[in-house]
């Protein structure tokens, strides 16, 4: 197979760099946070298959990917940290936490008085 010889795959590299590249550390950083806690979850739950325990981790890690930044952002502004340090921590946390966060934002939301009424 020969090697491309247009400059557009090159220009599309170059500009994904540019794009993403001031950010991609922090990124890395929430995925490798993620994973290490997703599989930490994956070692406490009993799967049936192996496709529900892929399943699991990628549901875990795409769930802390999600809610990391805001909540880094969160304690970084009320604790006085600083976020881009909180990043990997915080998506550990959250994908450690596993399948329980139903349970937890029941508890809230009972604590509230917001939904998590009869089922």
């Amino acid at each position: 197979m020969s090697e491309p010889t247009s400059a557009v795959g090159g220009g599309v590299v170059v500009l994904a760099v540019a794009l993403v590249g001031p950010v991609a550390g922090e990124y890395i950083a929430i995925l490798f946070g993620a994973l290490a806690g997703s599989l930490w979850a994956l070692g406490k739950m009993k799967t049936a298959t192996r496709a529900a325990g892929a399943y699991l981790v990628v549901r875990l890690v795409l769930t802390s990917c999600v809610i990391t930044g805001p909540m880094a952002w969160w304690l970084g502004v009320h604790y006085d940290l600083p976020a881009n340090q909180l990043l990997a921590p915080v998506a550990l946390g959250i994908a450690a936490f596993g399948d329980r966060w139903s349970a937890l934002l029941d508890a809230v939301g009972q604590r509230w008085g917001i939904g998590g009424g009869a089922k």
